[in-house]
C-alpha cells in the first residue's frame, strides 16, 4: 500500500538533458578540435560522489532502476544490478586506485566517450598541494587529485560533467569552467509552466514567499524561547562554544518532550512549544494510520561527537519510556551505513511488499513511512534525498557560524522537494468556532476533501499568533488531545481543519538543560515563562493554516498528497531568510557565496533581485576570487593572469533535489543515442524500377566469375531500359519488349510534389565516405593542412586547352595543396603546370588505385561526402573536387587538403553536364599530354592507363555481394553482402581483364532487396550512373551534352551504347548513397527578371515557354533549364498521340530529354555503323529533334514512318538556325506548320533563349 517512488524522467530533466547535450555539441562545433564526437560509437560513465555511504547507495539505486547501464549496452540485464557499483566512486581513501582503473579503461578505448559525472561538485574545493601543506583531514583535497589531474585534462574522450546545486565558489575568476558551458536548471516561475506535470518544485525561495502567506503555522520557523534560553546560557558561559550550548539544549529539549507528552505531563512546561509538538505529532502519528506509518524528524548536528551524544541520549530516553517499538532513532552519519532494528525492518519490508528476505534499507528514501528521528552529522548536508515522510527538519544548530550562501543553502536545502500541485493551488482556511458549530462543521457532508496552501495569499491581519511562533493557541486543549477529537469527529478528512500539531509558545516555555547547567537552566526557564504566559490569547477570527495530512485508517490507500516540509531555523538563519519580500532571488544571497572564495572589491554592485542563475555565475565570475587553498587557484596563468578553461568540462546546476541525477543520467543516454545516430546514415532504399521492360539475354554467365569475359559479354545485347529507381518519373526507353507493355494512367504522375523517396537508416563502418563534420586522429592530415600551414600553401595553376565541342580554348584553374603537388608535372621553373600524372596499364601495386578520381560537387562544401580516407583504407589516391568559381572560397576553406579543379566563370549557372563534359575533356586532353611525356620515355602510348571515376557527392559505403557464400551478417537465403572498402572495389574493378576495351565500368545501386534475388547474373551490359570508371580513350567521340540539367547520363550511356562501345556493371558490388537534403543537383527557385513586387505567385513550368517577341513575363533563370521543365510538363500539348501509347513512342535523334513519364522514347543515333534498336514496322507517335548537328540529314529521317497526326518538335540555339533546320531537313514536305506553333523559352535575348516549332504529321 506504501507510495513508493519509481524511476520516472519528467519533463523538466529531459529539457536540461537536452541542454546539455546541446552543450556538448556546442563543443565539438566550436572549431577547435577539443571533441570531435565522430569518432566514437560508445559511452560509458563513472560517478563520483563525496564522501557518504547514504549517496552512494542513493546514485546506486537511481542508476540501477533508470536501466542506463543496460541501454548504454555496458552491462547485461543480468549482471547490470551487480556491476553497477563500478560506476559510482567515492571520493575516500581508496579512490586512487579505483580512478586508475577507470583512467586505464578510458586510455584503452578510444573509441569510447567517456563521462567523469563528479557530483555534489561543491563539497571539497581544497587543492591537493594545499591539503598535503597544511596536514589537514586526509579526505581533503581527493576532488583536486581526480577531477584536474593531468590524464584527465589531456584525454580526448573523457568529458568532466560536475554537478551542483550551489555552484557559487566553481564561478571565480579563476574558474576552469567556461560560462558557455554551464547549464542551467530551467525556470518554472509560475503554476503554469508546469501545468503537465503531478508535482511543483518547492525550493528556498518557496520557502522564503511562504511567509508572506499569513499562516499561523508557517513552513519556516524560529523558536523564540530556545533561541532566549541560548543567548542567556551564552552570556553566563562565554567560554563554552555556542554549538555545544545548542546541542546539550536541544538533547534536552527533546528528552523532556518525550518525557512530557508520555509519563510526566508536569513536564511540559520545561519544553518549548515548537519541540513539544514536533514530539508529539511524532508519537502519535503512528497511531492514526492503519498500517501505523509515521513521519520523520531530521535534526541536524554538524558535529559527529554531538551527534552521537545526541543519539545515545534520546535513545536510552526512548527506550526507558518504552516507546522503542513507537518510533526509531538513527544517525545518519556519511562515513557509515544506516543501521535500522530488526522490528523496523521487518515492518518496512511489510509495507514495500516486495521485497528480498535479505533486504535492508540504504537510503533515507528507503525509510519512507517510517516513524523516526534522523540525527544527520557531518560538515555538510551531501545532497542525499530525504522520504515524502519527511515533515520536520530541525535546524536550530545552524547559527551565524553558517553565514556563508553556500552553507546556509545546504542547510535549508534538506527541506526542498516535490510538492503535490493540489497543495498550493487554494487558501486552507482555519477557523476558531464554538464547541457547537464545530461539531456542526466537522458534520457537514460537503467538507472539501482536501484543504490547500494559496501562494498568492496576502499576509492575514487577523492572526493573533505571531508568524515566527510557529504554533496555534488551541484554547487550553492540549495538542494531542486535539489530535485525537479532531480524528474521531472527520475521519474522512485527509487535512484537519484545525491545527493540532503545535502550541502557542507562550503556553509551555520553560525547560531544563544538562545536568551541570541544570539550576541555571531553571531559573533562566522560570524567568521565561513568567515573561511570556500573557501571550496566550484564542483565535477569534479567520487565519490561514498549513497542515500536513492526517493518516487516516479509512483512506490510507489513497495516493499521498505531497507537501513541503516545515523547517525549524535558528534566529540568525530565520532572520536572514525572512528578510526576503519579492523577486526570484533569495536573501542569502547577500551574503559571501563560499567560504573558500573572497570578494574582489567592496565595492561592487549588489546583485540584483530578479537575476537569473546564468546572470549570477557571470556576476560571481567577475566578482569573486580563489583563496589561495581552493583548488581553482592554480588554474589562472601565472604570468598573463588569463583563465585556462578546460574546453571539455560541463556544469550542470540546479536547485536541491530538483532531479539533477535524474537528468545527468537521461543526457547519457540521449548522448549514446546522438553517437549512434552519428555512426548512422540514411541511404537509399529502393527496388530498381521497369523489370519488366527488359528481354531475357540467352546468353549464360557463370556465377562464380569474378570479372566478365569480354567475348562473352560483348554478345549480350545493352539493357535500354533505365532502372534507376531515382529516375522513376522520366520518359521510358523504347525496347521491343516495352511495345508489349500496356501502361495505365498514374495518379502519381498528375502530382507537382515529387515523391518522398525510399530510405532506410544504416550504421556507418570504418569504410565510408564522410563529411566535413567527421574528425579522427586517422584521417586529421588528410583533412586539414598542418597547423604552420596557411591555405596560401595551395598554389593556383591554369590549365588551357582547346574544346572541338565549344570550338574554343578552355582555361580551367586547379589549386594544388603543397603535399599533393606530386601528382602532377611542372615545368622545370616550376611555376606552369603541365599535366597530372597517370599511371600505366601494367602497374602493379597493391597500395593505390591507378585512376584519378573526380567528385562534382555544388552547395555541399560541408555535407558533400568528400572525404574518401577510410573509404581508401588510408592508401594513396588522387582525388579532384570539381566546383564552379563562384562556390570555390567555400570548398577551399572546409576541405583545404584537397585538389580543386575549378570550373569557368562562364559556367557558374550550368547543370550538371557541364561538369562532366568538362571533366571528360580535361582527362582526354591530359591523357594525350602523359602519352607524349611518356612516350618521350620509352612508353608506349597504349600502355598509359586512360580510365578515370567520377563519383557523386553522396556516394557513402559499398558492399560486395556474394550468391553462394552463407555468412551471418545476412539471414536472406539468395546469399549474403559485406561492407567493402572503395579502395578494393576499384582495385577489382581495375584488375578487370583486357579492360581497355570497356567503354564505361559501374556498380549497381544498393537495396535491401539484393541479397534475395536469385540467379542474377554477376555482369549486366546496361546503364550505369553515380559511381562509374570512365575510358576517356574510347569515349573520346562520345560526349556528354554541357547544356544539361537533368538526365545527362542516360544520354550520354545512349550515346556510348549506340557507338557499338561496352559499358558492363559489376552486379556483386553495389553502392549505397546517402540522402543529403541539401546542395547538390537542385532546382533554380524561377522568378521573374524584374520583379514588380516582393511578393509574386509561384511560376508554373508551362510558363516557362512563350511565343517569341511577345510581351510574356521573362525569367531569371537558364534558357536550358526552362526548356528541360518545359518538356517535363508538356507531355499532353507537345505529343498527345503518345500518351500512354509505347507501341508508338516520339522518336529522337541523338538525344535523350525527359518529356514525361506517359511518353515513351525511342533512342535513335544518326551517327555511321552505330548500334540502334530495331524499329522495323513501328509508327512514330511524334518526332524530337534537338539541336541537331550534320549528321541528322533529310535521308535518315525519310526512314522512319509516322502515324498520321503525328506531331513534331524542333529545338534549335536561335529563329536563323531554327528555320534553316527546317529547310535543310526538308521538314515542311511531310509536316505542317504554322506560324503561332514558333515558341521560346521565357529568357531576355540577353540570356539567349532556345528556339522551337512545333507541327504536324501529314
Amino acid at each position: 500500500d506504501l507510495d513508493v517512488d519509481t524511476f520516472q524522467i519528467y519533463q523538466p530533466q529531459l529539457t536540461v538533458a537536452r541542454k546539455l547535450l546541446s552543450q556538448v555539441c556546442a563543443i565539438a562545433d566550436s572549431g577547435n578540435q577539443s571533441l570531435d564526437l565522430g569518432h566514437f560509437s560508445k559511452v560509458d560513465f563513472i560517478v563520483i560522489v563525496p564522501r557518504s555511504e547514504v549517496l552512494v547507495q542513493q546514485t546506486l539505486q537511481r542508476i540501477r532502476q533508470s536501466g542506463v547501464l543496460v541501454d548504454l549496452g555496458l552491462e547485461d540485464n543480468g549482471t547490470a544490478y551487480q556491476k553497477a557499483e563500478k560506476y559510482v566512486v567515492r571520493l575516500d581513501n581508496e579512490i586512487q586506485t579505483k580512478f586508475e582503473v577507470f583512467m586505464r579503461r578510458v586510455k584503452q578505448n578510444p573509441y569510447t566517450l567517456f563521462v567523469l559525472v563528479h557530483d555534489n561538485a561543491h563539497v571539497d574545493l581544497t587543492s591537493a598541494i594545499s591539503s598535503s601543506l597544511s596536514h589537514g583531514e586526509p579526505n581533503h583535497g581527493l576532488a583536486d587529485r581526480v577531477i584536474n589531474c593531468r590524464e584527465v585534462l589531456e584525454a580526448f574522450n573523457l568529458l568532466v560533467l560536475q554537478v551542483s546545486s550551489f555552484p557559487y565558489a566553481l564561478q571565480s575568476q579563476q574558474s576552469r569552467i567556461s560560462s558557455s558551458n554551464e547549464v542551467h536548471w530551467i525556470q518554472s516561475d509560475t503554476v503554469d509552466d508546469a501545468a503537465s506535470e503531478d508535482k511543483l518544485y518547492f525550493g528556498l525561495n518557496e520557502y522564503s514567499k511562504s511567509l508572506q502567506w499569513g499562516v499561523t503555522s508557517p513552513l519556516l520557523r524560529c523558536d523564540e524561547t530556545f533561541e532566549k534560553m541560548v543567548n542567556t546560557l551564552l552570556e553566563r558561559y562565554p567560554r563554552l562554544h555556542s554549538m555545544v550550548i545548542r546541542c546539550y539544549l536541544l538533547i534536552q529539549q527533546y528528552s523532556q518532550a518525550l518525557m512530557a507528552l508520555t509519563t510526566m505531563a508536569s513536564l511540559r512546561d520545561h519544553s518549548t512549544p515548537e519541540t513539544l509538538s514536533i514530539m508529539d505529532d511524532l508519537i502519535t502519528s503512528p497511531g492514526k494510520d492503519k498500517n501505523g506509518c509515521g513521519h520523520m524528524l531530521v535534526i541536524r548536528v554538524p558535529s559527529v561527537q554531538l551527534a552521537m551524544l545526541a543519539k545515545e541520549r534520546l535513545q536510552e530516553v526512548r527506550d526507558k519510556l518504552g516507546l522503542q517499538y513507537r518510533f526509531e532513532i538513527l544517525l545518519g552519519n556519511p562515513a557509515s551505513e544506516l543501521t535500522v532494528a530488526k522490528h523496523f525492518v521487518t515492518r518496512l519490508k511489510a509495507w514495500r511488499g516486495n521485497e528480498q528476505d535479505d533486504w535492508i534499507p540504504r537510503t533515507y528514501q528507503d525509510l519512507e513511512g517510517l516513524p523516526c528521528i534522523v540525527i544527520l552529522t557531518g560538515k555538510d548536508p551531501l545532497g542525499e534525498t530525504f522520504p515524502r515522510s519527511l515533515k520536520y527538519c530541525d535546524l536550530r544548530l545552524i547559527d551565524s557560524s553558517y553565514l556563508t550562501r553556500t552553507a546556509l543553502e545546504q542547510e535549508v536545502g534538506l527541506a526542498c522537494c516535490y510538492v503535490s500541485k493540489e497543495a498550493i493551488r487554494g487558501p486552507i482556511v482555519a477557523l476558531d468556532l464554538s464547541e457547537k458549530e464545530q461539531e456542526k462543521a466537522n458534520g457537514s457532508e460537503n467538507d472539501s476533501d482536501e484543504l490547500l496552501i494559496d501562494l498568492d495569499r496576502p499576509q492575514s491581519n487577523s492572526s493573533a499568533v505571531t508568524g515566527t511562533s510557529g504554533s496555534l493557541a488551541d484554547n487550553g486543549v492540549s495538542s494531542s488531545s486535539a489530535a485525537d477529537k479532531s480524528q474521531k469527529q472527520a475521519p474522512s478528512l485527509n487535512f484537519q481543519a484545525v491545527a493540532h500539531s503545535s502550541v502557542d509558545e507562550g503556553t509551555y516555555s520553560s525547560f531544563t538543560a544538562g545536568e551541570t547547567l541544570k539550576q541555571e537552566c531553571d531559573s533562566v526557564g522560570n524567568q521565561l515563562a513568567s515573561s511570556t504566559t500573557s501571550k496566550l490569547t484564542s483565535l477569534s477570527s479567520v487565519s490561514q493554516t498549513f497542515q500536513w495530512p492526517a493518516q487516516s485508517a479509512k483512506d490510507s490507500k489513497a495516493p499521498r498528497v505531497a507537501l513541503p516540509r516545515i523547517v525549524i531555523l535558528s534566529k540568525a538563519a530565520y532572520c536572514l531568510l525572512s528578510s526576503q519580500k519579492n523577486g526570484n532571488l533569495p536573501s542569502s544571497s547577500s551574503l559571501l557565496p563560499h567560504a573558500d572564495v573572497s570578494w574582489l572589491s567592496s565595492l561592487r554592485p549588489l546583485l540584483h533581485k530578479d537575476m537569473s542563475s546564468e546572470e549570477q555565475s557571470l556576476y560571481y565570475r567577475q566578482w569573486t576570487t580563489a583563496r589561495q587553498h581552493h583548488a581553482d587557484f592554480s588554474s589562472q596563468g601565472e604570468a598573463s593572469g588569463t583563465r585556462s578553461f578546460h574546453p571539455r568540462r560541463l556544469l550542470l546546476t540546479g536547485p536541491p533535489q530538483v532531479g539533477k541525477t535524474g537528468s545527468y543520467l537521461q543526457f547519457l543516454r540521449i548522448l549514446f543515442r546522438m553517437l549512434i545516430r552519428l555512426l548512422e546514415v540514411d541511404v537509399y532504399d529502393e527496388e530498381e524500377i521497369n523489370a519488366n521492360h527488359t528481354e531475357n539475354s540467352e546468353i549464360i554467365q557463370s556465377s562464380n566469375d569474378h570479372w566478365p569475359d569480354i567475348e562473352i559479354f560483348s554478345k549480350i545485347s545493352f539493357d535500354l531500359s533505365v532502372h534507376d529507381p531515382k529516375y522513376r518519373n522520366i520518359s521510358p526507353v523504347y525496347t521491343e519488349q516495352l511495345s508489349r507493355v500496356k501502361q495505365e494512367t498514374s495518379k502519381e504522375t498528375k502530382s507537382e510534389e515529387p515523391k518522398k523517396r525510399e530510405t532506410v537508416s544504416m550504421m556507418l563502418t570504418k569504410y565510408a565516405a564522410y563529411n566535413t563534420f567527421h574528425h579522427c586522429e586517422q584521417c586529421h592530415q588528410y583533412m586539414d593542412i598542418n597547423p604552420t600551414a596557411q591555405v596560401s600553401d595551395s598554389t593556383l595553376h591554369a590549365f588551357t586547352f582547346s574544346s572541338s565541342m565549344l570550338g574554343e580554348e578552355v582555361q580551367l584553374h586547379f589549386i594544388i595543396p603543397k603535399s599533393k603537388e606530386n601528382h602532377f608535372v611542372f615545368s622545370k621553373q616550376g611555376k606552369h603546370l603541365e599535366s597530372m600524372r597517370l599511371p600505366l596499364v601494367s602497374d602493379k601495386n597493391l597500395n593505390s588505385v591507378k585512376s584519378p578520381i573526380f567528385t562534382p560537387s555544388s552547395g555541399r562544401h560541408e555535407h558533400g561526402l568528400l572525404n574518401l580516407y577510410h573509404a581508401m583504407e588510408g592508401i594513396s589516391h588522387l582525388h579532384l573536387l570539381v566546383v564552379k568559381e563562384y562556390e570555390m572560397p567555400l570548398y577551399r576553406k572546409y576541405w583545404p587538403n584537397h585538389i580543386m579543379l575549378v570550373l569557368p566563370g562562364m559556367f557558374n549557372n550550368a547543370g550538371v553536364g557541364a561538369a562532366r563534359f568538362l571533366i571528360k575533356e580535361l582527362s582526354y586532353h591530359n591523357l594525350e599530354l602523359e602519352r607524349n611525356r611518356l612516350e618521350e620515355l620509352g612508353v608506349k602510348r597504349q600502355c598509359v592507363w586512360p580510365f578515370i571515376v567520377v563519383m557523386d557527392d553522396s556516394c557513402v559505403l559499398w558492399n560486395m555481394h556474394s550468391p553462394h557464400e552463407q555468412s551471418s551478417q545476412s539471414l536472406e537465403p539468395g546469399g549474403f553482402s559485406k561492407n567493402v572498402s572503395l579502395k578494393s572495389v576499384l582495385q577489382h574493378i581495375e584488375a578487370t581483364p583486357k579492360i581497355v576495351h570497356y567503354a564505361i565500368l559501374g556498380v549497381q545501386k544498393w537495396n535491401s532487396k539484393l541479397n534475395t534475388r536469385k540467379g542474377k547474373a554477376p555482369f549486366s551490359r546496361c546503364h550505369v550512373r553515380d559511381f562509374i570508371l570512365l575510358n576517356i580513350d574510347l569515349t573520346q567521340n562520345v560526349q556528354y551534352d554541357l547544356n544539361r540539367y537533368f538526365c545527362e547520363d542516360v544520354d550520354f550511356n545512349l550515346r556510348t551504347n549506340s557507338s557499338g562501345l561496352l559499358i558492363c556493371r559489376f552486379n556483386n558490388f553495389s553502392v549505397m548513397k546517402k540522402h543529403i537534403q541539401v546542395g547538390g543537383q537542385k532546382d533554380f527557385v524561377v522568378k521573374p527578371k524584374i520583379m514588380v513586387s516582393d511578393s509574386v505567385a509561384p511560376i508554373m513550368p508551362l510558363q516557362y515557354v512563350c511565343a517569341p517577341d511577345s510581351e510574356h513575363t521573362l525569367l531569371a533563370a537558364p534558357s536550358q533549364f526552362l526548356l528541360e521543365k518545359f518538356l517535363q510538363h508538356a507531355t499532353y500539348k507537345l505529343f498527345p498521340k503518345a500518351i500512354h501509347n509505347f507501341k508508338n513512342p516520339v522518336l529522337a535523334i541523338d538525344c535523350y530529354l525527359n518529356i514525361g513519364l506517359e511518353v515513351a522514347i525511342c533512342y535513335i543515333s544518326s551517327r555511321p555503323h552505330s548500334v540502334n534498336v530495331n524499329c522495323e514496322g513501328v509508327f512514330f507517335s511524334g518526332l524530337l529533334l534537338y539541336l541537331c548537328d550534320s549528321f541528322v540529314g533529310a535521308d535518315l529521317l525519310k526512314r522512319f514512318r509516322f502515324l498520321k497526326g503525328a506531331t513534331l518538335c524542333v529545338i534549335c540555339q536561335d529563329r536563323s538556325s531554327l528555320r534553316q533546320t527546317i529547310v535543310r531537313l526538308e521538314l515542311e514536305d511531310e509536316w505542317q506548320f504554322r506560324l503561332r506553333d514558333e515558341f521560346q523559352t521565357a529568357n531576355s535575348s540577353d540570356d539567349e533563349p532556345l528556339y522551337f516549332l512545333t507541327g504536324r504529321h501529314i
